[in-house]
């Protein structure tokens, strides 16, 4: 198999803990670099953490300590999702265990919020509707005030024909594509895990023009998608709105659960699954080279696309390769 999964674990200093922290800003920072240190990305309650210490600022709550009423007011002084408060409890809960470890007088919250969990199935793009879609986007006129026309095209296609999740697509580097072997290095993606994975002579081929157009002069460290400046990437939202706009031209609805950017990656695990039933392979050996390529940390992130895949495409059609090319190539006969 031509996948190969890749880690890298970076040179990290264990951040010192015995100075003593005075400032909420402070004890944030520590607690963030002690988690980036135990492996964890951190990401989301870093930015919880640090708008709390904001807030704390505003509302002249003194450094050295952390009071109900800061976390309170918080937490449930905003109009804010169940699942955004309960988020945003864990965070803080962290912090206060934190800070009391370290002799502040904290009040430490409960994570009581009760969040409704909804197991909405993955919206699947129909045939028609990914042509409908690929022909709105490919239809947006070039334009001296964005890159819009040039970058979005590829990019989705990226996402559709490589099963990409958007962060990873956006985060790639040109050092990360290499067109002359058809392969894509993903880097810190969401399990914390890099891997190289192939993709079709179509796609890359799509790419190395894209990338001659949209790099003149290319710096390997540059983003391969980019809006304003190649050391800079997209940001997702920015994304998720052009996304919107393009199913709005291709007369596709848009509800709560789809279609969105994600759906691409959906329609490429189901695609696969279609061209190996058509083929007569077995979906069951052959899962776990779907859940290494698309990044899984287990079989129980792909599992569920083979009930899909069984229940809405009975029959596959033939000709789903030829106008959907941008698929997992084939692997050789050689391998497993």
């Amino acid at each position: 198999m031509n996948t190969m999964l890749e880690s890298a674990v970076p040179e990290t200093t264990v951040p010192e803990a015995t100075l003593p922290l005075t400032t909420l800003s402070d004890l944030v920072a520590n607690l963030v670099a002690l988690r980036h240190v135990g492996g964890f990305r951190f990401t989301v309650p870093d930015r919880v953490l640090r708008q709390f210490a904001d807030h704390c600022r505003r509302e002249g709550y003194a450094d050295g300590t952390i009071i109900k009423e800061a976390v309170e007011g918080f937490l449930y002084g905003r109009h804010l999702r169940s699942s955004t408060i309960r988020r945003n409890e864990l965070a803080l809960h962290q912090l206060a265990e934190h800070a009391h470890a370290l002799g502040w007088d904290a009040y430490i919250p409960v994570a009581s919020t009760h969040v409704r969990v909804r197991h909405q199935p993955p919206y699947v793009l129909t045939d028609d509707e990914v042509r409908r879609l690929f022909t709105a986007i490919d239809s947006q006129p070039m334009s001296a005030y964005s890159n819009m026309a040039l970058v979005d095209p590829v990019l989705f296609r990226v996402l559709y024909g490589a099963g990409l999740r958007i962060s990873e697509a956006l985060n790639l580097r040109l050092s990360d594509v290499d067109t002359q072997a058809g392969t894509l290095r993903i880097r810190d993606s969401k399990n914390g895990e890099g891997r190289t994975i192939p993709i079709t002579g179509r796609l890359a081929a799509t790419l190395n023009a894209y990338i001659a157009a949209a790099h003149p002069a290319p710096d390997p460290s540059d983003y391969v998608f980019y809006s304003r400046a190649a050391g800079r990437p997209i940001n997702q939202a920015t994304i998720y709105t052009r996304f919107r706009s393009y199913l709005a031209d291709a007369g596709i609805p848009h509800f709560v659960g789809g279609p969105h950017p994600h759906s691409l990656r959906h329609g490429f695990a189901v695609a696969n699954l279609r061209r190996w039933a058509a083929e007569g392979a077995d979906l069951a050996a052959v899962l776990p080279y779907l859940a290494c390529y698309m990044g899984h940390a287990d079989l129980r992130g792909t599992q569920y696309y083979l009930r899909l895949t069984a229940d809405a495409y009975p029959e596959v059609m033939a000709k789903a390769q030829v106008r959907f090319g941008y698929v997992i190539p084939t692997p050789p006969e050689d391998e497993p």
